[in-house]
């Protein structure tokens, strides 16, 4: 047994299948399907059942999953005790947040807070999909995240703080027939093409997207990009419209223009429930107050 196959078992348990797995991590499946078929053969049982195109954990994969999860978790704290008691001087703090948003009012206050405490240690920032920010949580690549609350309900291994409440919009672009039109609504754009990343769990987003667009009387047609960068650039092009959040920075393009409507989506914290060092508590505290604070200012100037 070795951390890779580890790590690729917790991949798809994540993401319950190879395919997607494949792809996230730029793998091939035969080469995920060989080491985990490995881990089978050690652990004396299998970890998955796949039926007519569906992955699902056996009852043994789902205590393993728990098993994995604890380990990982185990191991960085015990390097980061381990690191103190060796005088290790550069430790590192790796945040994760949700692709797309405008963060700049956040990181900067962030990153000088935190170095206030913890001087010796760098942040690293990422900013990725939220089945990538999960996956990297659980994978121990990450060691805190922010991202919607919605995407985190399924994981129990998380500890999770609600910090704001964001409205969606709908951007599209200026060249868009009915760009400059007054009194636009999620109605108006009936007739469109509704871009959204795939990586989201597809169902998820079309009945997402589908409760939005159900009360002005119609449900949308969607077609799935790969990320959301793809996503800002067929709205940039005029190939669609997306529905994203308010703190999305491709709202103050030139190029787009975008309509509020009446839903809104949490936004919340995440980290592992089995890591509670002081540095992650602390980076915890530090983006719970940081963030608070940024919504209170916006609120203040609309």
């Amino acid at each position: 047994m070795n951390d890779l196959q580890i790590d690729y078992f917790m991949a798809v348990a994540t993401n319950l299948s190879f395919t997607r797995t494949s792809e996230e991590l730029f793998v091939s499946q035969p080469a995920i399907s060989r080491q985990i078929s490995q881990l089978e053969k050690e652990l004396g049982a299998r970890l998955f059942v796949r039926n007519n195109q569906k992955t699902e954990l056996t009852e043994v994969g789902r205590l393993y999953f728990e098993l994995f999860s604890r380990y990982k978790a185990d191991l960085i704290n015990t390097k980061i005790e381990a690191d103190r008691i060796l005088g290790k001087k550069k430790g590192m703090m790796r945040v994760g947040f949700l692709e797309g948003w405008d963060l700049f009012g956040i990181i900067p206050p962030m990153i000088e807070r935190f170095n206030s405490d913890y001087p010796d240690t760098e942040v690293v920032i990422n900013c990725c999909g939220v089945k990538e920010l999960t996956t990297s949580l659980l994978n121990d690549t990450l060691d805190i995240v922010v991202t919607m609350n919605n995407s985190l309900t399924p994981f129990s291994e998380f500890s999770t703080t609600e910090v704001a409440e964001i409205s969606k919009i709908l951007l599209f672009s200026s060249s868009h027939p009915l760009a400059g039109r007054k009194n636009l609504t999620l109605r108006s754009f009936s007739d469109d093409v509704f871009i959204a990343p795939w990586e989201i769990v597809d169902k998820m987003i079309v009945d997402t997207i589908t409760s939005y667009t159900r009360p002005y009387g119609f449900i949308p047609k969607v077609r799935f990009v790969k990320n959301h960068e793809s996503t800002i650039t067929c709205v940039r092009n005029n190939m669609g419209v997306a529905i994203l959040d308010e703190w999305v920075w491709a709202k103050n393009a030139d190029d787009l223009m975008w309509i509020p409507f009446k839903a809104k989506d949490s936004v919340s914290i995440a980290r592992m429930s089995a890591r509670e060092s002081a540095p992650v508590l602390a980076m915890e505290n530090i983006l719970r107050d940081v963030i608070e604070e940024q919504e209170k200012h916006r609120n203040t100037k609309l």
